[in-house]
């Protein structure tokens, strides 16, 4: 234990003792700051895209040390995107599958594998990694943007941040000065829905508040067996399992609010509240049951700002956030609790007459669960009417987590080139520490063209199933090497090309009941193609593709395959060890949008994208079929929007899924589900 804290303080020492050493920038005389010192600023050209979380600053995405793109809130206007999880599946690299209970975001062809941030806080939960915000859970309705990196980023931002990071910008009261509100309804499901933004922006003060709300019916398949728990002790008898109902309606509720005082300091909050209701099914089995998910979740953030002088500020953000999810299965309810306290003091400094730019850091955070449910028996096996004895094994236990850390990133301009090296050491009481690095170099050598090639570890905390049963158990790690080639030889166009590789080491799957995969290794090579152009005023056009390949063991489970009673009444369980491939997703992913702007008041915008089959992999399968079939499915969405209908300020939008109404099935969790069908949406906002 001494070493671990040896170790810390002894890297917390180095980063703050280099960064008083090393020598300042003083303004000569006559010399006047620019503006964009504050905040560090380093545009290229006319730039638009700026995002916050790859250096921790306020910088362009085009010349970021990172692969960087920012989704603007006009864009997701014009796209008629209105979930986090549909503005990601236009973006190269992500995948967002199609599961009974919601998205299940692919990145890079690693799993759950994004750190998911609102305003830089984590939304995610602890217990278990297939928890996200990315559908109607979070609304768009109060975003000024979405920022996207994709590639490790353990150093800035913890274990976590493993294969990339999604920060979703809320609106402040400079972004909205007035009301604006807006009503939808959408088919199939019966959806209505409404928000309301309202903002100020008083000079030396600014403040935001939204609400939203949203119901309707989103799964109407019919369910069969509605009674299964009984007393507790013994499964109700199959008889009396029986029924006929129908999913209950999803809701959706959600407000937040932020008040600025000046840069100096800044109090945020959100709050919101939903319940899924899901229909699920097991592969040939009759059974057909209702599960559900919900989360309350409360957070409140503190961020405060000091500049120590014209070349160097120190910042503090402080967070608390409560989450409460619940998950309903047939009849039974299981609740659990998790309050995480976080705070975080970084200390940025212009070097060498603002050729370098140093950030370090010191954070904390503490996590406290309460209920987390750990199974130990693969539910479906359960639920046939052979089964009267037993019931599935799923245990709820408390524990805690606390996570000290100490980073440090540096860049230096030298000529056409940009260096960058960081480093982070993460000392954690329940599990092994580990030290993050960051290597990395931008060569831009005009405005037109930039060369990034980027090199990283990330780390990715074990699930609550690994610190309940394993003593000290390791991370999951992955090291990422990336090489990406912009060019921009004018407005009205850019092109890109992205190569990757991929090593993941330690991994861990889960499967929703019956426990983790052992530890494995795998490989993920890939390529990724994106390109804009504009031919003509009006029309823009771009397109993006993702290949990927993977090599590796296939994923050994070991699942209790039968229990049996022996004659003094004690509990005998066979294990066997089941293996399958390791689930990439999609290899290849393609997407062709369009936007066009005839006059002034119109928008209308088309997407075609394509997706290859996935397979569908689940405990106890013994065939692999893929999903939606070996050629893959392609779908066409359209959005259209009209501005200042009748009266100023009155916006009508129309938005329009599978537009052609394509058939297709892809892979459920345990078996397949019919896909997305074609659904509209039809928006009403005013601006008062």
């Amino acid at each position: 234990m001494m070493n671990r804290y040896f170790k810390f303080y002894f890297l917390l020492c180095v980063i703050m003792l280099v960064s008083y050493c090393l020598p300042g920038y003083t303004l000569a005389e006559g010399e006047t700051q620019s503006p964009q010192d504050d905040t560090m600023l380093m545009f290229v050209g006319e730039d638009l895209s700026i995002l916050s979380i790859a250096s921790r600053r306020e910088e362009s995405a085009w010349q970021a040390p990172a692969v960087a793109k920012v989704i603007t809130r006009r864009e997701l206007k014009e796209q008629g995107l209105f979930t986090l999880s549909q503005a990601l599946a236009t973006t190269p690299g992500f995948h967002m599958a199609q599961k009974e209970w919601g998205s299940l975001p692919y990145l890079r062809g690693v799993p759950n594998s994004t750190l998911f941030l609102y305003d830089t806080v984590p939304m995610g939960s602890d217990t278990t990694k297939s928890l996200h915000y990315i559908d109607h859970e979070l609304s768009l309705a109060p975003v000024k943007r979405v920022e996207i990196v994709r590639g490790p980023g353990s150093v800035l931002w913890g274990p976590d941040a493993f294969a990339g990071i999604v920060n979703v910008v809320p609106m402040s009261g400079k972004d909205l000065q007035g009301i604006e509100t807006g009503v939808l309804y959408g088919a199939p499901g019966d959806q209505r829905g409404l928000f309301a933004n309202l903002g100020h922006d008083g000079g030396y003060w600014d403040g935001f508040l939204s609400v939203s709300g949203r119901k309707g019916e989103e799964d109407r398949r019919d369910l069969n067996l509605v009674r299964f728990w009984g007393d507790g002790l013994t499964p109700v008898a199959p008889k009396d399992r029986l029924g006929i109902s129908e999913p209950d309606e999803a809701r959706y509720a959600e407000a937040s609010a932020r008040f600025s005082l000046r840069d100096w300091i800044t109090v945020s909050g959100r709050i919101s509240d939903y319940r899924k209701p899901y229909s699920i099914s097991a592969y040939d089995s009759s059974e057909i049951w209702q599960e559900s998910r919900s989360a309350p979740i409360g957070l409140l953030k503190l961020e405060a700002k000091k500049d120590l002088d014209h070349r160097s500020a120190i910042r503090f953000t402080g967070s608390y956030t409560s989450l409460k999810p619940q998950f309903e299965i047939i009849d039974r309810t299981l609740e659990q609790r998790e309050n995480t306290t976080f705070g975080e003091l970084i200390y940025d400094r212009s070097l060498f007459a603002g050729r370098g730019l140093f950030t370090s850091g010191v954070s904390y955070r503490e996590k406290r669960i309460r209920g987390a449910p750990v199974w130990d028996s693969y539910l479906p096996e359960f639920l046939g009417s052979d089964n009267t004895f037993f019931l599935p094994q799923v245990i709820q236990t408390d524990y805690s987590t606390r996570l000290w850390s100490v980073f440090g990133q540096y860049t230096h301009k030298v000529g056409d080139f940009d260096f960058l090296f960081g480093l982070r050491g993460d000392e954690h009481r329940d599990y092994r520490d580990h030290l993050s690095y960051s290597l990395g170099v931008v060569w831009s050598p005009s405005s037109r063209w930039v060369a990034k090639v980027l090199y990283g570890s990330s780390y990715r905390t074990p699930f609550s199933r690994q610190l309940i049963n394993e003593a000290d158990p390791d991370l999951e790690k992955m090291e990422t090497l990336c090489a990406q080639i912009s060019f921009k030889p004018s407005r009205n166009m850019e092109l890109g090309i992205v190569g990757f590789t991929e090593k993941l080491k330690n991994h861990i799957m889960e499967d929703p009941y019956a426990g983790l995969s052992e530890a494995n290794t795998q490989r993920i090579n890939g390529i990724e193609l994106e390109g804009r152009v504009t031919p003509f005023k009006g029309l823009e056009l771009s397109a993006n593709l993702t290949l990927l390949d993977n090599s590796g063991p296939d994923e050994t489970y070991r699942y209790n395959d039968f229990t049996f009673i022996r004659p003094d009444g004690t509990i005998e369980r066979h294990y066997v060890d089941l293996r399958y491939p390791y689930d990439v997703g999609p290899k290849r992913m393609f997407n062709l949008m369009g936007t066009w702007k005839p006059i002034d008041r119109l928008t209308a915008s088309l997407r075609l994208g394509y997706v290859s089959s996935r397979l569908l992999i689940y405990p106890r399968g013994e065939n692999l079929t893929a999903y939606p079939s070996s050629e893959g499915v392609w779908i066409l969405d359209m959005s259209a929007t009209l501005a200042d209908v009748f009266i100023q300020g009155l916006d009508l939008s129309l938005s329009i899924k599978n537009l052609a109404d394509r058939r297709y099935e892809t892979p459920g969790i345990y078996d397949s589900i019919e896909g997305a069908p074609f659904s509209m949406e039809l928006t009403v906002a005013k601006r008062w």
